[in-house]
């Protein structure tokens, strides 16, 4: 049943199938203010009753959760081993890319495919696709062989993070979720921390395979796990053919050749060919007309159960989570990518020392994001998160911009911290708001769809920066009076000269000069952060201020064990 403060016509469509929701319905709109019943504060009371079986599938999902983070990163400081291994000079870029891409269009299938055929079965098919694609990674003879490993890898760990996070959301009612997600999200973001570092150390101490080898008993022991303790409740399909009729094929089939174009086109931009050049521009116009023709297919009479129901994008409270999603993201990436970048530019740092001079900023997601979770599960405010995150975050941003070669060692670990504190505390609460404004049965839709948004803020996080870093290094080039060293920079390498032998080998004078140059460049693209954040600050204003749901209603959740059920009998006698 709904919550007594939840409107009769959610009620209502709370207890239909996801099929039953190809029309749109009223969006939760219940205020944050309305009057607390009997049942709320029971419900209130019970929240913190979990199971030892709970337990043990949280903690098999935290580890899911850091091993599938930790490979987005592991790579970062060993390509260039990888480069000499397998002569991958001209293709190093899609050793990554390939990754990246993979996973962010298999998430929304994911979410359909988990409401059809239940969460277990997606969630161990992903698990051994990922496991499966670090066994070709590791045993690659070729650039080509890595690549489509990595690709394989992808699609893995893609479902992975959005199934954990489904699953998670069928576990816990809505008011309890941040506190688990904050959690869970500390610990990816722990893995995207450690990854560089433990994958330096590999390089340094061993070989680069075992950046993929060492998944592969993590995954096996991992499936384990996930076939003993991950026992879910999901609605029984009548036959195999009948579930796989209902997938969106066609629209699935539209989206990911979509996607791909466009991520395609946004990887090769500004790397392997000019932002201006036609093999940049035409896979990014093809892939926006897709994603206009597959949300006409979603709201088409033919498309009887969508990928993504229109009914997502409903209501201003769930749009405006989405874009705040797609901001956040964004600037994760943003700085992510660019704060290592300063200090090997302005400190001289080594690409593997970086890694560890961001740790401030790292490490520092998993309090903020745990406490911040903590603060939504005990008022179930998500607004009051939201502004303070993006003013946190423009603080932190418009301190960076600031920093120059003489930056102190304590400022600028200090101040990552009010950058990360505000991105730990965004990143963990769009869902919920999101999920807030949606009838319960849209939980996979919906995560499916945050997923998605998520990853393209992560590459639009690479692609306006670098724009940004290398139209002001063009603009600003003049104050550099070596001529080879402008030839150099403006030629699209101003980001691999930082900190190469051509910067090291020059005078005094010109070295200055060309520290000059990247400061005040790395100044306007902290600018630049500052005025998406800003952004996402105002788009605060628009949400709605929705009661988090304190009753679980799902199809979903774990069984019931034999000693639960006899308990639950002796309650009843």
């Amino acid at each position: 049943m709904a919550s007594a403060t939840e409107p009769a016509s959610v009620a209502a469509s709370l207890e239909k199938s996801p099929t039953e929701h190809a029309e749109p319905i009223a969006p939760v709109d219940t205020p944050d203010d309305a009057p607390t019943t009997p049942t709320d504060k029971q419900d209130d009371r019970n929240l913190q009753a979990k199971s030892t079986r709970f337990w043990l599938v949280f903690v098999s999902l935290c580890l899911t959760a850091f091993t599938a983070n930790l490979n987005a990163t592991i790579l970062s400081t060993v390509i260039p081993l990888i480069v000499r291994d397998l002569g991958a000079e001209d293709e190093f870029i899609w050793i990554n890319a390939s990754f990246a891409i993979a996973a962010a269009i298999v998430q929304p299938l994911c979410g359909q495919v988990s409401n059809i055929f239940g969460r277990r079965y997606p969630m161990l098919l992903s698990l051994a696709i990922f496991t499966l694609g670090s066994g070709i990674c590791g045993g690659a003879s070729s650039v080509a062989m890595l690549i489509a490993g990595r690709t394989v890898q992808g699609l893995g760990g893609g479902g992975l993070m959005m199934l954990l996070e489904v699953i998670v959301c069928d576990l816990l009612p809505l008011r309890e979720r941040p506190k688990y997600l904050g959690v869970i999200l500390s610990v990816a973001s722990l893995g995207v921390a450690v990854g560089p570092t433990i994958g330096g150390a590999f390089g340094n101490h061993s070989t680069w395979r075992w950046c993929f080898y060492i998944n592969v008993p993590i995954g096996g022991f991992g499936l384990v796990l996930a076939t003993l303790l991950l026992r879910l409740k999901n609605p029984r399909p009548a036959t195999w053919k009948a579930a796989l009729l209902r997938v969106d094929a066609l629209g699935n089939a539209i989206f990911i050749a979509a996607s791909c174009s466009i991520l395609v086109g946004l990887t090769m931009g500004g790397q392997i060919y000019p932002w201006s050049s036609f093999r940049v521009i035409v896979p990014i116009v093809l892939g926006v007309v897709g994603w206009g023709i597959f949300a006409v297919h979603q709201s088409s009479p033919i498309c009887k159960e969508p990928t993504m129901p229109p009914v997502l994008f409903s209501n201003r409270t769930a749009v405006t989570g989405f874009l705040l999603v797609f901001i956040s993201c964004m600037l994760l990436e943003w700085t992510v990518y660019y704060l290592p970048y300063y200090f090997q530019a302005l400190k001289g740092s080594s690409p593997l020392f970086s890694s560890v001079q961001v740790l401030p900023f790292n490490i520092f997601l998993v309090p903020s994001a745990m406490v911040n979770g903590g603060l939504l599960n005990k008022f179930g405010q998500y607004k009051p998160l939201h502004w303070v995150g993006f003013a946190m975050y423009t603080l932190g941003a418009g301190l960076f911009s600031t920093m120059d070669a003489a930056t102190s060692v304590v400022k600028w670990v200090f101040w990552q911290l009010f950058a990360a504190w505000g991105l730990g505390g965004l990143i963990m609460s769009t869902l919920p708001a999101i999920q807030a404004s949606l009838p319960e049965s849209y939980v996979a839709t919906s995560t499916g769809a945050h997923s998605f948004i998520r990853s393209i803020g992560f590459v639009w996080g690479f692609t306006i920066p670098s724009l940004v870093f290398n139209n002001r290094v063009r603009a600003n080039i003049g104050m550099v009076e070596d001529e080879r060293v402008r030839m150099a920079i403006t030629s699209g390498e101003a980001y691999s000269q930082a900190n190469g032998p051509l910067i090291a080998s020059l005078s005094a004078r010109v070295k200055e000069q060309a520290m000059r140059l990247y400061a005040l460049s790395l100044r306007d693209l902290w600018y630049t952060a500052i005025a998406f954040s800003l952004l996402g600050f105002l788009l605060v204003f628009v949400e709605k201020r929705i009661k988090l749901r304190t009753q679980l209603e799902t199809e979903f959740g774990l069984e019931e064990g034999g000693a639960e059920k006899k308990k639950e009998g002796e309650e009843k006698a």
